[in-house]
């Protein structure tokens, strides 16, 4: 089983060391300043030279999406690429997330938690520093939605992928569960 952690708000509540026990984690951008994913992907960066900074990425794989040479990666830290070369721009950390997890464990079920991708802005690391303000506008909610629905209909052919939510709000190819639910099944 494979648990992908996105930073919305949705999953705010949810212990991820209780997932460790049941699976993978895969997590993306500054999820590292609280939890340590099995795997760590960004494509940020302001990001990516936090992680840098903090040390995470010397003990801990960060997966780049794509080579940026603006980035001085020192040769101590453990940075990989992505290993597909096609992207979606611009480029979601939280869809590379979903995207790595599936060309690592291409048969493995996936569950998406915390990918409140609808509505207003709803990111847990919102009003912190090297993100944005919560009262900035949410400007790509619809492209968002867009590359998912590619996602499984192009990039990732035959994934299995469950989105935890207590919400009604749906990605029209990825089947919605509950909490409840998602614990009575893993």
């Amino acid at each position: 089983m494979i648990f992908c952690i996105g930073n919305g708000k949705s999953r705010e509540h949810l212990d991820l060391n209780k997932l460790k026990e049941h699976g993978k984690i895969f997590g993306c951008n500054a999820l590292y300043r609280d939890f340590s994913p099995d795997y760590l992907i960004s494509n940020d960066p302001i990001i990516v030279n936090e992680i840098i900074e903090s040390g995470y990425s010397k003990d801990n794989n960060v997966y780049l999406v794509e080579q940026q040479p603006s980035l001085k990666i020192p040769k101590d830290h453990k940075f990989k690429l992505a290993p597909w070369g096609d992207n979606l721009y611009p480029i979601n950390s939280g869809w590379a997330t979903v995207r790595l997890a599936y060309n690592l464990f291409p048969e493995d079920q996936i569950y998406m938690i915390g990918y409140d991708i609808f509505g207003d802005r709803n990111n847990i690391y919102d009003d912190t520093p090297n993100y944005p303000k919560s009262t900035e506008e949410h400007h790509m909610s619809t492209e968002w939605q867009g590359m998912f629905y590619l996602l499984v209909e192009h990039f990732c052919p035959g994934i299995k992928l469950k989105r935890v939510i207590n919400s009604t709000t749906k990605i029209d190819n990825i089947e919605n569960i509950t909490y409840e639910n998602f614990w009575k099944e893993i």
